[in-house]
């Protein structure tokens, strides 16, 4: 036996499987089912169900007043078409879970219920399916979340000063100050008006300058979508234009202690004669 020919070894390898049906045979015998097709049909059905309750997130959003600025109404157009897009995997997955416990669950006898399907790895026409649909699906709610949180941040101008902002009219400064459990305004542009309720004149731009003198608390204007982190010895700035008439909620959204809950004020949106009238009579000087 020559030394460069060395002997080899045969060992056995698993034969190719020479009986396996085609991708779309087993696919229609899995159709065939009858589990399968109540399972299909239950997903439907809870699809319907889902897809409305869209309009009912908006509506319960709405109650308070909203969308008064258009950061909420891209906030609220968002959330509409993320539940709709969601709707079938959050049907499919309700459809699979209520059969679990009450279509299997009711199974009896020795015997088992239906034949062991083929692994799913092993159809190759399931798993394009599966991989094209959720990168897909992916792939728009990145690219939604991306072009809606550059949307937002054009809107709010929170990395750019008050006198740098990139429309014509000027925002009006406010200083906002959190502590365990109110909140504090001031207006340093108009004589440093100081109040607890937040007085701002309609389709004026808004530059807040956040902080906080204890704990760390958020900043939560409801109904005008915008929303950030007031820390202590730091100062968080975000920006609004409100552009609804009315009263609104501010909260905190960041447990803070005892009293969170109870750490919240109003934010009133007024005329610019009503928020100069304001101004005066709080001894400031008129808005410039």
């Amino acid at each position: 036996m020559s030394i460069d020919n060395p002997p080899t070894i045969e060992v056995d390898q698993p034969e190719e499987p020479t009986n396996r049906p085609a991708a779309d045979h087993r696919l229609k015998e899995w159709l065939s089912r009858g589990y399968v097709r109540r399972i299909i049909a239950l997903s439907i059905v809870i699809g319907l169900l889902i897809i409305p309750l869209a309009w009912v997130v908006i509506h319960f959003m709405n109650l308070s007043g909203a969308p008064a600025s258009a950061i909420m109404v891209e906030i609220e157009r968002t959330m509409f078409v993320f539940t709709v897009v969601s709707a079938p995997l959050m049907a499919i997955t309700l459809a699979i879970l209520f059969y679990s416990l009450t279509g299997w669950g009711r199974v009896t006898g020795e015997d088992p219920p239906m034949q062991e399907s083929p692994a799913i790895r092993t159809n190759g026409t399931a798993v394009v399916l599966w991989i094209a649909a959720t990168s897909i699906l992916a792939g728009f709610l990145v690219i939604w979340g991306l072009v809606e949180l550059a949307t937002i941040t054009s809107y709010a101008n929170g990395s750019t000063p008050a006198n740098q902002q990139p429309n014509g009219q000027k925002a009006i400064d406010i200083n906002v100050t959190g502590q365990q459990w109110v909140w504090t305004f001031q207006y340093p542009d108009q004589g440093a008006v100081t109040s607890d309720t937040l007085i701002v004149p309609i389709n004026v731009p808004l530059y807040f300058n956040v902080t906080s003198k204890d704990v760390v608390h958020d900043f939560w204007v409801v109904e005008l979508g915008i929303k950030i982190d007031a820390n202590p010895g730091a100062i968080t700035n975000t920006g609004v234009t409100p552009d609804k008439l009315g009263t609104f909620n501010i909260r905190c959204a960041e447990l803070c202690g005892l009293h969170h809950a109870y750490m919240q004020t109003k934010i009133q949106v007024v005329t610019q004669a009503e928020f100069d009238a304001w101004v005066r009579e709080m001894g400031g000087k008129r808005t410039v």
